[in-house]
């Protein structure tokens, strides 16, 4: 007996002590697996921060160099964004990144996961697309033969003002430019005046007063310099520009089973770092246009920021609701029991 018992803990001690099997021995047995990537636009932060390094570094390095990918930004890719789903649908694309509100035209189902007004903060912004996401993913291959895999979030889309904005009256009756329907109703809804303008275009169209505002992502503008022509801000997020990573399902069913778990799993560490960054972008790009604060990733400008207060702020909900009530008539009874049973309830949202 006494024997035995010596036995069991020899063994359970040479067990404990034994050299843990390398995480390469796990992906040994995948196929090697390329994949052809269109990421977002090379210009944004989190594409030098988060998805070059993810797609060109982690990816191999996880999978002991069996997976790999070739990754062009949205730009260079000679794509516009709209046709992103539909290029995956047809095979003509293996992976792409895309933004909700630019392909909605294929399906207002998509808009849900981004509404004007909707998320007045970033953690809310977060816990939005965190209960949307399974209408998403059940859309998304259901309706449009693609899966997704990431969502991708981006700062906050807030005004560039020329003069300042003091209080929410102070939107009406001025051009801001915009971009989407959806941002163009909602600037409305403020009273001001939607005008459509390329992002390239903004700096000439503030100088020249052709529009009064311009909104983009906080970092956004601070790269593009924006502080030079805006030198107020208005801490506003209409919305979030929430992407996604999405792969054709045609191209996912060819894949070995065991890349697939395997890109599963990597996928939650691509969108985790993307929040996680982004995150940190918002709060820094906040510092370096204002000048105040700590500035790590953009450039120190002297804008003056604004905000709604807390009166103003009930009154946008009344009217972020109001939206929301009209994209559900638009997007169908059945569009709008599934944001309802997921949005809804995380927000505390009734729709009208």
């Amino acid at each position: 007996m006494k024997c035995s018992i010596l036995a069991a803990l020899l063994a359970a001690v040479a067990s404990s002590l034994a050299t843990p099997e390398p995480a390469n021995a796990q992906t040994a047995a995948l196929p090697e697996t390329h994949f052809a990537v269109v990421g977002g636009g090379s210009h944004n932060y989190t594409f030098s921060a988060v998805e070059k390094p993810f797609w060109e570094k982690t990816l191999p390095q996880d999978s002991g160099g069996k997976i790999t990918a070739e990754l062009v930004g949205l730009s260079e890719s000679g794509l516009k964004g709209p046709e992103i789903v539909r290029l995956m649908r047809a095979g003509a694309l293996d992976v792409g990144m895309g933004v909700f509100a630019f392909v909605s035209g294929d399906d207002p189902t998509f808009e849900g996961v981004d509404l004007p007004g909707m998320a007045a903060d970033f953690a809310t912004a977060r816990k939005m697309v965190a209960a949307y996401r399974p209408v998403l993913e059940q859309r998304m291959l259901k309706r449009h033969g693609v899966r997704l895999l990431a969502t991708v979030p981006y700062t906050g889309q807030v005004f560039f003002c020329r003069s300042p904005i003091t209080r929410l009256a102070d939107l009406k009756g001025r051009k801001v430019r915009t971009r989407g329907s959806n941002m163009a109703e909602y600037v409305r809804a403020l009273g001001g005046a939607p005008v459509t303008i390329p992002f390239a275009e903004v700096i000439p169209a503030l100088q020249t007063g052709v529009v009064d505002c311009a909104v983009t992502g906080i970092g956004s503008g601070n790269a593009a310099k924006w502080y030079d022509v805006a030198k107020n801000l208005y801490l506003l997020p209409i919305d979030w520009s929430i992407g996604f990573y999405a792969i054709a399902e045609r191209r996912w069913q060819k894949l070995d089973p065991a890349v697939q778990q395997f890109m599963l799993k990597e996928a939650q560490v691509l969108e985790q770092r993307l929040w996680d960054e982004t995150g940190r972008e918002g709060e820094y790009a906040l510092a370096c246009n204002t000048g105040q604060g700590e500035c790590r990733i953009h450039t120190k400008a002297d804008m003056h920021a604004t905000a709604p207060d807390e009166a103003e702020r009930a009154a946008l909900r009344e009217v972020a609701t109001d939206m929301a009530s009209r994209w559900a008539r638009r997007c169908g009874e059945e569009c709008a029991a599934n944001w309802s049973a997921s949005v809804g309830q995380a927000l505390g949202v009734t729709l009208r």
